[in-house]
């Protein structure tokens, strides 16, 4: 019999799509590698040992486009195997240095044992793919797995154009088929950001449900009967469900948030700050700027005077974490049972899933325990968003209004003066597609493929242009001047394929265009079926 309470965690993954062929290690594509060596291959790890251990429950995960095709790249998971090897390549150096500082040498073996289980799982039974791998927990019941709109724009900031958000909701279900052999019944929607009326563009894609922001819920028309805790219907059929507060600040707040406890390992000092340029190596270094080597030997400590890393204080506060999560879940379903006229309490805990691991290393462990926690509770269960979103005890249609779970909660960090600039670009973009659609219709037989392949080239800029990421950057001054040229370069890439195209159509021959082509065609080259969308 199941519990009258599900819990229904949800991690989102995406990353922007970084990818340098010309390099043999570019800084911006180490956000790939350090996802995947400190949360996505953990993650697997942890869900392979509840298997194992029998322990009931499924993780429900959102996977993007964006990153799935950075998951299926070739190249960029060649570069993934060869920098776990570098890790390890420097953790041997650390264990040499660490000799005669017991404390110090703790922390340095833990991660050495750590490093060689990862390079053991990545390149044996993971066979150095991921992909197939979620697919097989999925199809064992530990995981559901849903899917994320195309390369992560923020839909509000583009309901003028809705032709733009269909063209990435048909990336979005061709990318996640390609994967996974099945069309997606869920959605992430970027930033869970929603304004009235998408349901139905949703609906055309065959999408059967969404997630918001708790108020994106709350302040719909008319209210919902249950609140957060139970799925609504939308105008157009589709059901929705909010953010649970409560269970999000456990974990989010930075004030009271398990992840800020002093025994817990400390992000922001990485070992690249503080060795030589000539120790770390090329392979560490950016010009001048070290990367992040992953190697941080310090935990929070509660205050500026840090304290050395104890990994097996750490994993034992994490039990009881967990234990309090759970514990505080059946309280909440508790107290509401009565009031649900008889419905099952479902409470939604949607989290970035690289939060877990790498934002806060203990957090796939602290997962694991919640899970078994979870197992032998009589009121709540680690369920699966599939069967709880089909349906909802609340029979009245209900409007969502216009959020996001961004800070203010609607719009202001993709729609703001910072990055007003980038959309009169983005409408440009799209006048060159359009025109390039209608002259390819009408061009000679000969011409016509060198057209299509610029069309698309053009698609692929337009779409790498309006990941939400590049104005969330903007706007936290993280990383900006990447986030401006990247989309500066988009933009540049269009107007150049733009020219070459409609200059070979005035001269009669393609020559001159076809290198930038080929080139563009060589590094932004995700989603190669883009052109069958239309």
């Amino acid at each position: 019999m199941s519990a009258p309470g599900k819990i229904h965690l949800l991690l989102h993954a995406h990353l922007p799509f970084v990818r340098e062929p010309e390099f043999d290690r570019f800084l911006e594509e180490n956000w790939f590698f350090e996802a995947m060596a400190e949360t996505y291959l953990p993650l697997i790890q942890m869900l392979w040992r509840l298997q194992e251990k029998g322990v009931p429950g499924t993780l429900n995960l959102s996977v993007s486009s964006a990153l799935l095709a950075m998951l299926t790249d070739k190249l960029l998971l060649e570069k993934f195997t060869r920098h776990l090897h570098k890790q390890l390549d420097l953790l041997e150096k650390e264990r040499v240095r660490a000799r005669g500082d017991e404390a110090l040498s703790e922390v340095v073996d833990f991660y050495y044992r750590r490093q060689l289980a990862l390079i053991s799982t990545w390149e044996g039974p993971c066979d150095m793919e991921v992909v197939p791998v979620l697919k097989e927990l999925e199809e064992r019941g530990k995981l559901t797995l849903i899917t994320c709109v195309g390369t992560h724009p923020f839909l509000p900031a583009y309901q003028s154009d809705v032709e733009a958000i269909r063209l990435q909701l048909g990336i979005t279900v061709r990318a996640f088929e390609e994967a996974f052999g099945r069309k997606p019944s869920g959605l992430w929607l970027p930033e869970c950001g929603y304004f009235q009326g998408l349901d139905s563009i949703l609906a055309e894609f065959g999408f059967k449900y969404f997630f918001l922001e708790t108020h994106g819920v709350l302040l719909a028309k008319p209210a919902p009967k249950y609140g957060v805790f139970a799925p609504i219907k939308t105008p157009a059929g589709l059901y929705c469900m909010g953010r649970e507060q409560s269970s999000s600040m456990e974990v989010w707040s930075r004030k009271t948030g398990y992840p800020g406890h002093p025994e817990y390992r400390e992000f922001f000092k990485d070992i690249s700050q503080e060795r030589s340029p000539e120790y770390l190596g090329d392979y560490f270094m950016a010009g001048k700027t070290p990367i992040e080597t992953g190697l941080k030997y310090y935990r929070i400590t509660g205050s500026e005077d840090k304290q050395i890393y104890r990994p097996w204080n750490a994993l034992r506060l994490v039990e009881d974490h967990a234990r309090l999560f759970v514990a505080n879940r059946e309280a909440t379903v508790t107290e509401l049972l009565p009031q649900m006229d008889g419905n099952k309490v479902s409470i939604l805990c949607p989290y970035d899933a690289e939060l877990f691991g790498h934002w806060w290393f203990e957090g796939p462990l602290f997962i694991e325990k919640m899970f078994e926690r979870a197992a032998s509770s009589r009121v709540v269960e680690m369920a699966s968003l599939e069967d709880t979103m089909q349906s909802s005890p609340d029979p009245d249609i209900h409007d969502p209004i216009f959020s996001s779970w961004g800070e203010g909660g609607f719009g202001e960090v993709w729609m703001n003066d910072e990055v007003s600039w980038a959309y009169p670009l983005f409408f440009k973009m799209r006048g060159m597609m359009n025109d390039l659609k209608t002259r390819q219709s009408k061009a000679p037989k000969a011409m016509a493929s060198f057209l299509k392949r610029c069309y698309d080239q053009v698609a692929r800029e337009l779409v790498l242009f309006q990941a939400s990421d590049w104005a969330f950057m903007i706007h936290n001054n993280s990383a900006a001047d990447y986030a401006k040229f990247r989309q500066n370069t988009h933009y540049k890439n269009a107007c150049a394929l733009y020219a070459a195209a409609t200059s070979a159509l005035m001269l009669g021959r393609k020559r001159s265009g076809e290198s930038i082509l080929e080139e563009l065609e060589k590094q932004d080259n995700l989603f190669p079926w883009i052109g069958e969308l239309d």
